[in-house]
């Protein structure tokens, strides 16, 4: 009985010693390269600025666009922060794109030429923000126009014309009250601060469903730019955190393979907030996913969901057919990600003329 358990127990001894040197041969994958990041970043924004050049150019109204101008400002700001060249001659045109918008299209009192989608607004507010447009008479008519929008629970109330860009109540809230914050007057410090404590109360409130990815996303986001506490964002950070698939990506929905728009808009909101490190795993397999589905002409491909509210016209963007609008978005949350996994740089980068 003795010579038994002695031998039981030799047995299991050598098993784990066994286990232990075996598993010094498993060995973790390197970080990502910071050189291979920004690489691929470069080749992303070099292609978005030359096709939001041209969708400006080809479009009617001269369009600055949410998913081709404004978030490509965005991308560019964070370019200049980390050093990777920029096309300086296209800065222009986007900024008279985004400034002719708003004045144009989103001012209530031209009732023939108002467009009432409201995501118009915030979003080419952040754009003009990241490209350094000061704020003027129009910007005051679009700050007053959203805080009048504003539910006295704090919610706006939302459209779903073109999703996923232009859908989520909790989407449209945090981005609304982000271009209040960034554009209101002095003046209105008072009436912009209870605006800011109503909608951050909702977003803690808030339980958005396993089907609302972008919507966990700017429930983050906002709580982020509205100084919610760090317990509340670690919650929902977490929560965004377990929609990751297998392959390090995120999907727009359940039923739907991960694709670039959800997994840069992920990436993007846990290393905006601080709440994960490009250094921690889940941002390094993300990051992963990235680089291994970027396109050789430096997009990032996304299949459309949403159905046609215009008649189509290329802006020479890959697939270069009715994707590539959705394409564009996804490849601006894929840059600006990536270009947020990379440290801050000294002064800015040299313009690309």
């Amino acid at each position: 009985m003795r010579y038994k358990l002695f031998s039981t127990v030799s047995l299991l001894t050598v098993c784990v010693c066994c286990l232990g040197f075996f598993s010094g041969w498993v060995k973790k994958e390197d970080p990502i390269a910071h050189e291979d990041i920004r690489r691929s970043a470069a080749r992303g924004l070099k292609l978005l600025e030359q096709s939001g050049y041209t969708f400006i150019n080809r479009t009617h109204f001269h369009c600055a666009s949410c998913h081709h101008a404004t978030l490509t400002c965005l991308a560019v700001d964070e370019a200049l922060r980390k050093g990777v060249p920029v096309i300086d001659s296209l800065a222009e045109q986007r900024a008279m794109a985004m400034r002719d918008n708003l004045k144009f299209a989103w001012d209530p009192n031209k009732l023939n030429d108002f467009v009432t989608a409201k995501f118009i607004g915030p979003y080419t507010m952040l754009g003009m923000y990241a490209a350094r447009i000061p704020p003027d008479m129009t910007t005051d008519i679009a700050v007053d126009y959203m805080l009048g929008q504003q539910r006295p629970d704090g919610s706006f109330q939302t459209e779903n014309f073109r999703v996923p860009l232009e859908a989520g109540e909790i989407h449209l809230a945090s981005m609304s009250i982000r271009a209040i914050q960034l554009y209101a007057s002095p003046g209105k410090r008072v009436q912009v601060e209870a605006a800011v404590a109503r909608t951050r109360q909702w977003l803690e409130q808030a339980s958005p469903g396993a089907d609302q990815q972008q919507e966990v996303v700017f429930q983050l986001l906002g709580l982020h730019w509205m100084n919610g506490d760090a317990a509340g964002k670690g919650k929902v950070a977490e929560r965004l955190r377990s929609f990751q698939n297998q392959d390090g990506g995120w999907s727009q929905l359940p039923s739907m393979k991960s694709d670039a728009y959800a997994t840069g808009q992920a990436l993007y909101a846990l290393l905006e907030t601080g709440t994960n490190r490009p250094e921690d795993e889940v941002c390094q397999k993300a990051i992963r996913y990235l680089l291994k589905t970027q396109d050789p002409s430096g997009a990032w491909i996304v299949e459309t969901r949403s159905n046609p509210i215009q008649p189509f016209f290329s802006s020479d963007f890959p697939p270069y057919d009715e994707n590539q609008y959705i394409s564009a978005t996804a490849s601006n949350w894929s840059v600006m990600a990536l270009l947020d996994a990379l440290p801050d740089k000294a002064g800015q980068a040299v313009p690309v003329k």
